[in-house]
């Protein structure tokens, strides 16, 4: 349970840091918190991210290649985004080693979570896109206050200061739950 009060204060400072305090390193702490509040729930009830570190590595890392690949493509090549404020040691560890790789630890925590109270295959064909949509607000709209990233040259358009073509592809983030299955608790090593 103090892993869960933990989690919540802290996810609930990156959003006073957003919100209040414009600051660039919001999300960060914001990612932390989400994700220590999330997995404390869930770890209550078979799945665990943090129980198994070897698997928690390994995941990191495959995260940080996909990182890698979406900030060449996306970042560098397309020019469609930029971190204004951050030097390249803050990049590194705000956006490389915690940002997506995070992003993509609570995002299966929030999937899980889902899938827990919707258990037929055609309800979560249906939850956990529009799910994902909303997971994407949650984690882009406070950054319209804090401004650690900045979208350019998108097309379509934009809604709540978010692009909405941005908006559709956190609905990719749902491949997280092809993770899912090392994490359950049953199938957790035994000591």
């Amino acid at each position: 349970m103090r892993l869960v009060l933990s989690g919540f204060v802290i996810l609930v400072s990156g959003l006073y840091l957003a919100f209040l305090q414009h600051s660039d390193i919001w999300y960060s702490v914001f990612l932390v918190g989400g994700f220590l509040f999330l997995e404390g729930i869930n770890s209550q009830r078979e799945f665990s991210i943090i129980k198994n570190k070897k698997r928690l590595f390994l995941t990191w890392l495959i995260f940080i290649i996909i990182t890698v690949a979406v900030e060449i493509i996306g970042n560098s090549w397309l020019n469609l985004w930029d971190y204004l404020t951050f030097n390249r040691l803050e990049y590194l560890i705000h956006v490389i080693i915690i940002g997506y790789p995070l992003t993509g630890f609570f995002g299966l925590e929030f999937f899980v979570l889902l899938q827990r109270y919707f258990h037929s295959r055609k309800t979560q064909m249906i939850i956990l896109p529009i799910s994902a949509f909303l997971f994407g607000y949650l984690n882009e709209y406070p950054n319209v206050f804090a401004s650690e990233w900045k979208y350019i040259n998108w097309p379509l358009g934009s809604f709540l200061g978010i692009p909405i073509l941005v908006s559709f592809l956190w609905i990719l983030l749902l491949f997280v739950l092809l993770f899912k299955k090392p994490f359950c608790v049953h199938s957790l090593p035994k000591n």
